[in-house]
């Protein structure tokens, strides 16, 4: 009698557990979660940006299902946030339930779709100095200033005077002898005026008035303005001046948003990307180069856009 009532206790035990966890498995296909999931005939590419309207109504998956739950990304308002804008490191097929290893999980992600229209992405080395303490981030407008050696205007060679007459320039064929005469006549009809470039313009206007200057001088004068009008010159002078005001900055160090640039990650970059238009862009590169690569950010007060006309600076300005 005693053992049939074991057996029983035993087979209740039993028939106990198994209802347990058929209980906990109907339970866990009841439990399911929403994620997003591309549009059936929208397929995205490698470096395409996600956006609102490629998005299907959320696939709902069970708990059951495990590790592809877990992979997913859910339709919830903060994961769609996440997926604002955001590249696809790999191309995903049409219809595709939308998985965290489709996506450049990293700030620079999306740096492609911040870039407006017309606008270029340039990077430029800096320092804690350079940057304003690191305390430049991602939204923040800056300054571009550098120091750098400029061409010096050739100065003009030094008059040679009238024979006989102190102080009075000799006198021009076609030019008036005498401040306010009218040139003689040469009876000759006079060629109509040829275009002159900037230089000779110069030079002309330096003739006329030092008639009797030095050839040797006039000529060295003449290659040296023509070197300066080219942006080559022997003489030079150390100047800082602005190259650009109130330029946006897309990213410091990896990070394109605020938050991201507090990390300790990017916290001490050594590199800033700022918005530039392409134009703009070659003339950054171009004064690197001649400030070895040294340029400072001034940053601005983010209400402040005044673009004012600065002059470069030197020991005389000071």
């Amino acid at each position: 009698m005693n053992w049939k009532l074991i057996a029983a206790v035993i087979v209740g035990l039993i028939t106990g557990v198994l209802l347990y966890f058929w209980t906990e498995s109907v339970k866990n296909e009841q439990v399911a979660y929403a994620f997003m999931r591309l549009q059936p005939d929208r397929k995205v590419t490698r470096g395409q940006a996600i956006t609102p309207d490629m998005l299907a109504e959320p696939v709902m998956l069970p708990e059951s299902f495990g590790a592809l739950a877990k992979l997913a990304v859910p339709a919830a308002s903060a994961y769609q946030e996440w997926l604002k804008d955001r590249t696809a490191a790999s191309d995903i097929p049409a219809g595709s339930v939308l998985l965290f290893q489709y996506f450049d999980d990293t700030d620079g992600g999306r740096l492609t779709t911040m870039i407006a229209p017309g606008k270029r992405a340039l990077t430029l080395p800096v320092n804690a100095a350079a940057a304003v303490g690191h305390f430049v981030e991602p939204g923040s407008y800056v300054d571009i200033i550098g120091t750098v050696d400029e061409p010096v205007e050739p100065v003009a060679p030094a008059a040679a005077t009238q024979p006989g007459v102190p102080g009075q320039p000799a006198a021009v064929p076609g030019q008036p002898a005498v401040p306010g005469q009218a040139p003689a006549a040469t009876g000759q009809p006079q060629a109509p005026a040829q275009p002159q470039s900037p230089v000779e313009q110069m030079l002309k206007n330096y003739l006329t008035q030092y008639p009797g200057a030095d050839e040797n001088d006039v000529n060295a004068y003449r290659k040296q303005a023509q070197d300066y009008k080219l942006g080559i010159s022997s003489r030079t002078r150390v100047v800082t001046r602005t190259f650009l005001q109130n330029v946006k900055v897309l990213a410091v160090g990896a990070a394109t948003t605020a938050e991201g640039a507090v990390t300790k990650a990017n916290s001490t970059y050594n590199n800033v990307t700022v918005e530039v238009t392409p134009s703009e862009a070659e003339m950054l590169i171009f004064a690197m180069g001649q400030s070895n690569g040294s340029l400072n950010l001034v940053l601005r007060n983010p209400a402040d856009n005044t673009v004012e006309d600065l002059p470069s600076i030197n020991w005389t300005r000071m």
